[in-house]
């Protein structure tokens, strides 16, 4: 039982992992296949009007900054709570206290949109470099599934005729009985073209990424 679900297993993957290679690959030339090489400059970073937005927010929280350290000189006479905040006691700490609390929150929101400013071009540089990861990976794993596949059907290795074995062995009947191993070579191509294709992915994404992320920092 255990033999026969280990034959189903591997011919089930074999077949989604065939099909996901072969599609895979052809939609990512269709999709992909004239996507730039290099990103353009003004695709990624900020634009006149998100730096004039980010140098205003910029300067508004380091005017609420010498704002806040001019309160803190205002109200060091005053009693302080365990918040940090002036004592409510008097009319000075109320009214201290609540342009503190306004000026705070304030300050947050810009802080906010300043992180967000700041973190567009680094998912404008994502969103361009990984359609690029996923061809290069895509064309990585046909490339080694079609040699894999020629390599195991010519020279027969014994991974290759192992796995063959294992899925006539429970498949037999379903299938047509075949001299050479190629049920076999198909599911060692295509578990060591799932790995590498995955890792070239995963390598172009970084590489670009990394590339010109450091280029564009020196801007």
């Amino acid at each position: 039982m255990v033999i026969l679900l280990i034959g189903w297993l591997v011919f089930v993957f074999t077949l989604l992992a065939t099909s996901f290679i072969w599609l895979g690959w052809l939609i990512t030339e269709l999709l992909y296949a004239k996507h730039p090489r290099v990103p353009d400059e003004a695709d990624i970073l900020l634009n006149a009007e998100e730096e004039d937005e980010l140098s205003e927010n910029q300067a508004r929280t380091r005017a609420i900054e010498k704002r806040l350290q001019r309160i803190e000189i205002e109200g060091q006479q005053l009693r302080r709570r365990k918040d940090g905040l002036f004592h409510a006691g008097s009319a000075l700490g109320a009214v201290l206290n609540a342009e503190i609390s306004e000026l705070a929150a304030e300050r947050s929101d810009c802080q906010a949109i300043c992180h967000e400013l700041f973190q567009l071009p680094v998912e404008r540089l994502r969103q361009w470099s990984a359609p690029l990861g996923r061809l290069l990976g895509f064309r990585w794993a046909i490339s080694i599934y079609i040699g894999c596949l020629a390599y195991g059907v010519t020279l027969a290795p014994s991974s290759a005729v192992a796995l063959h074995g294992v899925i006539l062995r429970n498949l037999g009947e379903y299938l047509p009985a075949l001299s050479f191993p190629l049920y076999g070579a198909m599911a060692l191509s295509s578990i060591v073209a799932v790995c590498a294709g995955g890792a070239a992915y995963l390598f172009y994404n970084r590489l670009f990424y990394n590339h010109y992320a450091a280029q564009f920092e020196r801007h």
